[in-house]
Parts: C-alpha cells; structure tokens; sequence
C-alpha cells in the first residue's frame, strides 16, 4: 500500500489522526518532526534556534525523501514542510496527500493551547498568533490545496473527533 501523507497547519490534528488512522489501516505511524528529532538528538525548537529555519528545511527534506521511500505508512509532516521546494512534488508522487484543514480562528484556539511547544509562535499572544496564522496560512494555502484529498478537521477536539476524522480519511481514501 501507498504510504499516506498528512499535510496541514500547525495545530491542525495531523499527528492525533495519524496515529489513529495508522492503528485503524494497520499501517506504521512516523510523526517527521520525531524522526529529526531523533535523527539529530535534538528538538525542534532547539534546531529553529541554532541552525536556523533553512538548514532545518533541508533537514526535514532529507528525512522526507527517506521516508518516502517506505511504503505503508502514515507521515504526519510539519506544517511548512509542502512549501519548501520540492516538497510537494516529492510528497504528490511519493504519498497519498491529505490536506487536514480548519478553521483559521481554530487553529489560533489550538496553538495557543501549545504554544511553547511549537517554535514559530512560542512566547507569542493569542493576537500575536492570529497575526502569524492569517499571514502565513494562505500562502501554505496554496501548496495544501494541491492534495489528492482535503479532509475538515476544523470539529476535532475530543478524541472521538479524531476518530471520525480518522474514518473520513479512509472512506475518502476508498473512494
């Protein structure tokens, strides 16, 4: 089977649907952020700091291209990782690609909720995020929509959310 491809904003879900997702096709779930993460012994927010975020896309880039490469999973992908060149292309031909989307006001909900654990808008108010998700969102946007599928999971809050979210995926996925 065809490895899937989770693709979305910071905050969207991709990591609590891929998981469940992954369990319900019997599929290994590999999350890209954990994978360089473990790769180079170091965290996300960690790499953002000292090496900056172009050195830290061509990081995720070499963990992209190996692990499309394995067929039968789900990634779940960081939320820049389609914009930077070549990404998409590699994920389109590579993967099936679902878009989770949601809400921009939902996603600001959500990031606040965990901010310090994504570095883009860590230490940032709730307007301070707002501002970053309504100035980078349609950008993105527009790497997103190229997608085989695009899945809502702008109701996702409870674990039975993500759930339902999971089962869209597979019936959209069977077509």
């Amino acid at each position: 089977m065809k490895s899937i491809s989770l693709i979305g904003f910071s905050g969207v879900g991709k990591t609590t649907v891929g998981k469940i997702l992954a369990r319900k096709l019997g599929l290994d779930f590999i999350d890209t952020d954990d994978f360089i993460e473990r790769r180079y012994h170091t965290g996300i927010s960690e790499m953002f700091a000292s090496c900056g975020v172009d050195k830290f896309r061509k990081r995720e880039q070499a963990a992209l291209i190996e692990l499309t490469q394995k067929q039968g999973a789900v990634l779940s992908t960081g939320g820049g990782l389609p914009v930077y060149p070549g990404n998409m292309d590699l994920l389109m031909n590579r993967t099936t690609v679902v878009y989770l989307r949601a809400d921009p006001e939902e996603l600001v909900r959500r990031l606040a909720l965990v901010k310090e654990t994504r570095p883009l808008v860590a230490g940032k108010t709730e307007d301070e995020i707002r501002e970053y998700v309504c100035f980078t969102l349609p950008d993105r946007e527009l790497f997103y929509q190229r997608a085989h599928f695009t899945v809502d999971a702008t109701p996702l809050v409870t674990e039975e959310d993500a759930e339902a979210v999971a089962d869209e995926i597979m019936a959209v996925l069977r077509g």
